[in-house]
């Protein structure tokens, strides 16, 4: 017989750290959008947005502190060297500005600080793997890993690649 009454789910500090990283890695394996066509849909257990609410709850009682390192534990896994997966809408908008000569702006994921910082790029190679590109930023020739590549943007500020340029020295 049912009853109404709320089961005692208290827990210390490293049980909450352990259950939000247990539901960060459910969210995780979830597909996105484009990987959602090849994806076998009787897997699919709990509903997206049920994730996310659970997730919201558990992280009010966790420290700022410690959300925030699995949290960038989960970014350092993602796109870690040995994880190469390329941002396809991103990679062809570097196509794109490569083709065009115009300058892109994007946010690049730092593996260090586990945080995403914005950069203005002009672009004078690319791969699948690297970009070889001017950093607005850092005012200096830089390569970029194509797979740590976010939220690419476009401008209409035209460049040069200069006539001495050589890949192989990046």
């Amino acid at each position: 017989m049912p009853t109404n009454k709320t089961p005692d789910l208290s827990f210390n500090a490293e049980e909450m750290e352990a259950l939000y990283q247990i539901i960060r890695e459910y969210q995780e394996e979830m597909p996105n959008e484009e990987e959602y066509w090849d994806y076998d849909k009787s897997k699919e257990k709990i509903d997206k947005k049920l994730i996310v609410s659970i997730l919201k709850k558990v992280s009010k009682n966790l420290s700022k502190e410690s959300k925030i390192e699995i949290d960038k534990d989960f970014l350092r896994a993602k796109y870690h060297t040995f994880n190469n997966p390329i941002n396809e809408k991103a990679y062809s908008i570097i196509e794109k500005a490569f083709d065009e000569l115009k300058t892109v702006e994007i946010n690049y994921f730092n593996i260090d600080s586990a945080e995403f910082t914005k950069r203005k790029l002009d672009v004078y190679y690319k791969s699948r793997k690297y970009i070889i590109s001017y950093c607005h930023l850092r005012k200096a020739i830089r390569k970029f890993r194509a797979s740590r590549m976010e939220k690419v943007n476009l401008t209409t500020e035209q460049y040069k690649i200069p006539k001495n340029f050589d890949k192989n020295k990046y």
